[in-house]
């Protein structure tokens, strides 16, 4: 009996223990959360701005840095396959030191001109902020690390502090971005319009940028000229506008005529350099083909072996035009009676636009600006399929219809030769009226950044970037 009992009260002790030891670690564990919140703080406590009557530590910028920081690594992850580099850190650390300022400078101006958010209007913040505080809780509570909630919740809290995530943040960001928003309408509302000297220097500085670029690419025209938000105020020479009609083969059909032009494009290709080969190993053209015989893998060969590769090539060559024409053929047999009919109804007089809204299978033909402009096409055009570049091109004068279907990767076109574009500058009258609101918009937007630009050196602000702590 005392045997049972003692082993009874061993048992409780172990259980006891086991229990306290549990305790004792959640109890740790919260110890351990609030001395790594506490330092953290200490980390972040760092003055990192001065200016006329305040300061700016670390922890007032930190949610604005973790939103720029990550954005920027997983920009250049993504899309360069890098990191954040020494140089951009510094560039994150002055943006938003400089934006933390500009609060002070904003809050101050609203101040200053009887400007304020009314009650309803703060209420709209707070609830704003406590909604995106929430959000971000519920995210990183999710995936917090702990075994009771107490600890979760203190892991949550740390892990949220880190990144600058405080109810007082978001409620100091989103206030911040409602009175920027109150005083920028002020201050803007302070330009009202544009005179006639402004209207024409902001026109020759577009036309003379718009020379530069597109002498140099005139292909980019094509491109802009589909957008109605894009206005192009200098066109290079050698553009037209076209419409037409396009009729949509099954996907098959139409596929076997791309893969039947890339074989072809690709042996033209191998023949070419079967040539270059033959010409470096008769001495011809050694100069232009001497790196890339010296980069050559394999030992020279004879001129007797690259003819014969090439006679096969060129064999080979017949072949792949013969398997192009006939998907060609194909394609437009699947589709010859509605190709028929519209050739038909163009020969009774039947109006190309219309039969552009009965036919065709092409949306830029049917929504603004394309709708009304046509395509913006010329030589060089990299834009378009280069079968329709050619199709379009190849109509001698304004008005003229294809004779025959055009194929390109996109379907069958009928192409119309709407008109010649005149090189050179655009007329001022032609882009008056969105020119001005733009122009309009510029001038509001220089004003708000000038006055600001004041604001924030009356303060005479003064930056400690090395107080940056992130490690």
């Amino acid at each position: 009996m005392k045997r049972t009992l003692a082993r009874l009260a061993c048992l409780l002790i172990v259980a006891a223990l086991t229990l306290s030891g549990c305790n004792l670690i959640g109890t740790d564990r919260i110890m351990e959360l609030d001395q790594m919140m506490a330092a953290a703080k200490e980390k972040f406590s760092g003055v990192i701005a001065t200016y006329e009557g305040g300061e700016i530590t670390q922890e007032d910028v930190m949610a604005n840095f973790a939103s720029q920081y990550t954005y920027m690594n997983q920009f250049y992850s993504q899309y360069y396959g890098t990191g954040i580099t020494a140089d951009m850190l510094a560039s994150i650390e002055q943006d938003v030191a400089l934006n933390a300022v500009q609060n002070v400078a904003v809050a101050r101006q609203m101040e200053a001109r009887g400007l304020s958010l009314d009650e309803a209007k703060l209420a709209e913040v707070q609830q704003e902020a406590d909604e995106i505080y929430q959000q971000a809780y519920d995210s990183f509570y999710a995936s917090a690390e702990g075994n009771t909630e107490e600890i979760k919740a203190k892991q949550t809290e740390y892990d949220m502090y880190t990144q600058g995530y405080t109810r007082e943040a978001f409620y100091n960001i989103t206030l911040a971005n409602h009175q920027r928003e109150m005083i920028e309408e002020a201050v803007k509302g302070e330009i009202t319009e544009v005179t006639d000297e402004q209207l024409q220097a902001a026109f020759d500085q577009k036309v003379a940028s718009d020379q530069e670029s597109y002498t140099n690419s005139p292909s980019l025209v094509g491109s802009m000229m589909t957008s109605d938000t894009s206005t192009v105020y200098w066109m290079p020479e050698g553009y037209r506008t076209v419409k037409h009609i396009l009729v949509v083969p099954e996907a098959d059909v139409l596929s076997a005529v791309t893969d039947a032009r890339t074989a072809l494009s690709e042996g033209q290709a191998a023949l070419d350099a079967l040539k270059k080969e033959l010409e470096a190993a008769s001495g011809e053209g050694a100069e232009d083909t001497a790196a890339e015989t010296a980069e050559a893998a394999e030992p020279a060969r004879s001129a007797e072996e690259i003819q014969a590769d090439i006679d096969k090539a060129e064999a080979d060559l017949k072949e792949l035009q013969a398997a192009v024409d006939k998907a060609e053929a194909d394609c437009l047999a699947s589709v010859q009676d509605k190709i028929d009919e519209i050739y038909a109804k163009l020969a009774d007089g039947a109006d190309f636009e219309a039969l552009i809204e009965e036919y065709g299978e092409d949306p830029g033909m049917k929504n603004e600006p394309t709708k009304t402009r046509g395509y913006y096409v010329c030589a060089e055009s990299a834009n378009w399929d280069k079968n329709f570049t050619a199709g379009a091109m190849a109509l001698e004068k304004v008005g003229d219809v294809s004779e025959k279907p055009v194929i390109s990767g996109s379907g069958i076109h009928i192409i119309r030769y709407e008109s010649d574009v005149t090189p050179g500058a655009v007329s001022l009258d032609d882009v008056r009226e969105k020119l001005t609101q733009e122009t309009l918009e510029d001038m509001k937007s220089e004003h708000f950044a000038t006055e600001m630009d004041g604001w924030v050196a009356e303060l005479k602000p003064e930056y400690h970037l090395d107080a940056f702590k992130l490690n």
